[in-house]
């Protein structure tokens, strides 16, 4: 066999294990969106406390990861997470928490930096999402919410 072609079949392998990761299905987050179902999912994924409180309006479920950070999980009466908020002092994992709208994050997030040289606190308005963060080292804190699915008595100010 000559040395390149070695060198091929190794790839090919590692190319196919690759897309089989990326084929398997991911646990589902209790991220905004989501579902209040997967709550648990979230606390197992930050090695983290759980602490709900009812409200009329809504539920919270605040998770305090292994490492401090604090993650708030705002869920519909209808089950549907609507906000997220954070606090402590490490970010949180943005993917994670921000579930299906995260693409939007992102791309949002990349044009403000991009638009403002320097650091600084970021905020993003997007028609169905808003982000706030800011922080420094060691002390960091945000929200993200969706303005059409607060629930009917619910205003941004509450999701804090």
């Amino acid at each position: 066999m000559k040395p390149n072609s070695r060198i091929s079949a190794s790839r090919t392998s590692w190319m196919g294990i690759v897309l089989l990761i990326l084929a398997l299905p991911l646990p589902a987050m209790a991220a905004l969106g989501g579902d209040v179902a997967s709550v648990q999912e979230d606390r197992a994924q930050m090695k983290g406390t759980l602490k709900t409180t009812e409200g009329t309006s809504f539920t919270l479920h605040e998770i305090k990861g292994a490492a401090g950070t604090v993650v708030r999980e705002y869920v519909s009466p209808d089950g549907e997470v609507f906000g997220v908020a954070w606090q402590g002092p490490a970010i949180p994992n943005f993917q994670q928490i921000l579930g299906n709208y995260f693409q939007t994050f992102s791309d949002a997030a990349q044009a403000q930096r991009a638009a403002h040289r320097g650091r600084g606190p970021l905020y993003i308005q997007q028609p169905g999402l808003v982000v706030e963060s800011t922080g420094h080292m060691r002390t960091f804190s945000g929200r993200a919410f969706d303005p059409g699915k607060l629930p009917q008595g619910v205003s941004a100010n509450d999701i804090r």
